[in-house]
């Protein structure tokens, strides 16, 4: 991965600019986001609503406030409703601009000045315009429909339909009513001509869009404070809008605790003449008691009963009036009047221990306490009622409705979006993946296998070489402009070439070959074939046979330049060598050695020519030649019939080395017929050339047609950082004039 980002360093650095600047572009281009917040403190609530805690409550803190159930009322219907016809968020207007250079005008337009027309579009927006909508009523088939609002003469505009159909002409701050339609145009600063996009939303998709604008959360976890967030383009109309949001939660809860508390009121007052009554009850028994009996002081028994019993009575009688309360609310299942159910019962237990331990007592004077513990009770209950009667009749005149605003929104002075700490780094990071995941997918998807170690790792396939692109050799594939270049031609590999007739351009004397290991015996490319040779030498020592067959998967492999290269390498050290051209369909060997393709293998194996006449000496010396002969109708057909192995013995015993250039692997049946009869095959590749499919099933048809791979050879490779090592080559081998042709051949 580093070496593959080391070659592509500048497509990388190019990908990285150019996000980086779209990233600028961005900051320049995108309108600012400011926001402002209302932070709100909601109190806690009372404990039950006649104010009155149940039994063993006196002394536990107040519940604290759910948060949760009031962000859910900030955010329902009754406080944005309110709000959105305020402001007029149930009407969208957009004005009408080209992408980008609308954009890029509005950042040097005065808002209220609208800016001259680029391009003489007139009916765009180029910014400064401003539009506010006072009322707009529509039919339903018609929300959420797009309108066209157009900008007349002398403060006038027109609204247009979706089919372009005009429904009504009206003048700024004048209402209008036709075709249904009611609207009221309270600002247009335009260009005549100028166009707008106008949208009347749906109430419930509103206060949908309305609500996502807006963030309610917890400031600090259970504390009851409540943060109220929202962003708009306009500064101002962030920090009003923000602050419209507390007032109208505030308003709403007022209007929420005043009716609860209107509520509470009735009931108390409805109850105060009953609870009156009996207390007025209690006092007659009690005075028509005592006068009875003279009785005017308890007893120390008495009293210790009287105080014992009378909290107990005070907490029933509460009880029993928050159960009558309850139920005008709640069945008689629900959990609230169950609990004050449980609470009665086991009050009503007590107060039965209680008067047990004092059964003893005189019937007398125990009367004369149970009348005056009475009395004391029903005393007690009118003068709390009464007193939280007084306590509601002023909470309801107030204006607190159980929160308070602490922090009022202010005018933000910075936006926050787009944050340039933010975008920039994003942007440099983003370009910085995004060109190597570019050069990756370039590298492994669009383009074939550029790595020798893919070959050895999953084909399990020993690399003999890995040769790089020689300018040298298209320098002699151009000498002549009518033979057919090489594949390692610039033009396949996508390099510039040298202009014809310039200095750089050879001119072969007669008789000079193409090969470069013949004309550049020291060139770097060389030097990598020279290793091929010698890994061949190993494995062909212990090959059933002296045939070698040059392969490739598919044309422009590079087949013919290793073939007469390792020949020519081959004969340089003293072996006899023939180099057999089998491509009988394109082959094109004979033009490296100035030589023509009649009388060669096809009329051998057709017995149209002897073999002895069909083999030509290159000048080089050792190394002789077969070119593939004229073009048969069938050269698969020559290949199988028993004179094509007849040719292979005679061949195989005159020489030291047999090597077979043959046609691309895969695309026909040629080479798989010789593959049976060669001792082994050498796989060319060229880097970026063939798939890792191809190259499979290239080995997979060589080992059904019996043929023995004894290695590959990665050809064409250019010329990369990662390659930087075969420098130390090209910098040795200069010292000896590998720049220079060899002796007795042209110089460049």
């Amino acid at each position: 991965m580093l070496r593959l980002m080391r070659d592509h360093i500048w497509e990388i650095v190019l990908t990285t600019v150019v996000v980086f600047s779209l990233a600028a572009a961005y900051l320049l281009i995108a309108s600012p986001i400011y926001s402002a917040d209302v932070l709100i403190r909601v109190d806690p609530p009372e404990p039950n609503a006649l104010g009155l805690a149940l039994q063993n409550q006196e002394n536990l803190p107040p519940p604290a406030p759910s948060p949760v159930t009031e962000i859910g009322v900030i955010r329902s219907r009754s406080v944005l409703e309110p709000v959105i016809q305020r402001f007029r968020f149930d009407v969208s207007v957009t004005p009408r601009k080209l992408p980008v250079l609308g954009d890029i005008a509005e950042k040097f337009a005065t808002p209220g000045e609208p800016s001259r027309p680029w391009l003489g579009l007139k009916s765009y927006a180029w910014g400064g315009e401003q539009v506010k909508i006072g009322t707009l009523d529509v039919p339903k088939d018609l929300e959420e429909e797009k309108m066209t609002l157009v900008a007349g003469e002398d403060n006038t505009y027109e609204l247009r339909g979706p089919q372009d159909q005009v429904f009504l002409h009206g003048t700024v701050g004048k209402p209008i009513t036709s075709n249904g339609i009611s609207m009221r145009v309270d600002e247009l600063a335009a260009r005549p001509g100028t166009e707008f996009t106008v949208v009347r939303w749906n109430e419930v998709d509103a206060i949908k869009r309305f609500d996502s604008l807006i963030k309610v959360g917890d400031k600090v976890k259970d504390s009851g404070l409540i943060q109220i967030e929202y962003t708009d383009k306009s500064a101002p109309k962030a920090a009003e809008v923000a602050n419209a949001l507390g007032q109208q939660y505030l308003a709403t809860a007022i209007a929420s605790r005043q009716l609860n508390d209107t509520t509470t009121l009735a009931f108390i007052n409805g109850e105060l003449p009953r609870l009156l009554g009996d207390l007025r009850k209690a006092e007659e028994a009690l005075k028509a008691f005592r006068a009875n009996s003279q009785s005017m002081q308890p007893t120390a028994e008495a009293q210790a009963y009287l105080q014992g019993g009378l909290d107990i009575d005070r907490q029933i009688a509460t009880l029993q009036l928050q159960r009558t309360q309850l139920l005008e609310r709640y069945t008689p299942q629900s959990r609230w009047v169950q609990s004050v159910d449980t609470q009665l019962a086991q009050l009503n237990s007590a107060k039965a221990n209680f008067n047990g331990h004092f059964n003893g007592m005189p019937a007398s004077e125990r009367e004369s306490v149970d009348l005056l513990r009475a009395q004391k009770v029903a005393e007690t209950i009118y003068l709390g009622m009464v007193q939280k009667a007084e306590q509601l009749q002023v909470r309801r005149a107030s204006t607190t409705g159980g929160a308070h605003i602490v922090d009022q929104a202010i005018t933000p002075h910075r936006p926050v979006k787009p944050q340039p700490l933010i975008v920039l780094p994003g942007g440099l990071a983003l370009g910085l993946v995004s060109g190597i995941v570019l050069v990756f997918m370039r590298r492994h998807v669009l383009t074939g296998v550029t790595d020798p170690r893919y070959v050895e790792r999953r084909m399990s396939m020993p690399v003999f070489g890995e040769i790089l692109f020689s300018q040298q050799q298209s320098l002699l594939d151009r000498t002549n402009p009518g033979a057919k270049s090489l594949p390692g031609a610039a033009a396949r590999a996508g390099l510039p070439q040298p202009a014809a007739g310039g200095a750089s351009e050879i001119q072969i004397a007669g008789g000079g070959t193409k090969v470069l290991a013949e004309r550049f015996p020291n060139d770097t490319s060389v030097e990598a074939l020279r290793a091929v040779r010698t890994s061949l030498a190993r494995d062909l020592a212990h090959s059933r046979n002296n045939i070698l067959m040059v392969i490739g998967p598919t044309p422009s492999a590079g087949k013919s330049f290793v073939a007469a290269n390792i020949a020519t390498l081959q004969a340089e050290i003293g072996a006899r060598v023939l180099l057999i051209d089998a491509d009988m369909r394109r082959g094109h060997l004979a033009s490296l050695f100035n030589q023509s393709n009649r009388g060669g293998l096809s009329e051998v194996l057709s017995d149209r020519m002897p073999l002895r006449n069909a083999l030509r000496h290159t000048g080089i010396e050792g190394l002789s030649f077969l070119s593939c002969g004229s073009r048969p109708d069938n050269p698969a057909a020559l290949l199988a019939r028993p004179r094509f192995k007849e040719v292979l013995e005679r061949l195989s015993s005159q020489f030291d080395l047999v090597i077979f250039d043959t046609p691309p692997f895969l695309a026909v049946t040629d080479a798989s017929i010789i593959a049976s009869e060669a001792g082994a095959s050498l796989l060319v590749l060229r880097s970026g050339m063939q798939s890792e499919e191809e190259i499979e099933d290239t080995i997979k048809k060589m080992e059904r047609a019996e043929g023995r791979i004894a290695g590959a050879v990665f050809n064409g490779i250019p010329l990369r950082r990662s390659t930087r090592t075969y420098g130390y080559a090209t910098n040795y081998a200069s010292d000896y004039g590998d720049a220079e042709p060899a002796s007795g051949s042209a110089g460049a």
